[in-house]
């Protein structure tokens, strides 16, 4: 069981570079496992964005509690959509892509 909360995604703008960022908390069963936001393999065209959360098992000993743990996807460019989805074992989230300008 993983829930979701306090994600951000956007189209930032800083010294003439753009990129896509998206950022935020994901409850995890243990320590041990560390949130990972990736394209999926196959994918739609639906008119929005999809990143797919995988819980990647560090191998570390630890007790079964549930943590919190900060998440962060960055690709050079913009993204042309206005919408992400993310989708995840118990659903998929969808949050709007918000434009951003770094002041110099």
């Amino acid at each position: 069981m993983s829930t979701l909360k306090d994600f951000v995604a956007y189209n930032q703008t800083a010294g003439g570079q753009k990129s896509f960022r998206v950022h935020g908390v994901v409850t995890v069963p243990s320590p041990a496992f560390e949130p990972v936001l990736v394209e999926p393999a196959i994918r739609h065209r639906g008119g929005w964005e999809v990143l797919q959360l995988k819980l990647v098992d560090t191998g570390v000993i630890a007790n079964a509690v549930l943590t919190e743990k900060t998440v962060e996807y960055l690709r050079e460019g913009p993204c042309v959509f206005k919408m992400l989805e993310i989708i995840h074992a118990d659903g998929s989230l969808r949050i709007a892509i918000e434009d951003l300008q770094a002041l110099d």
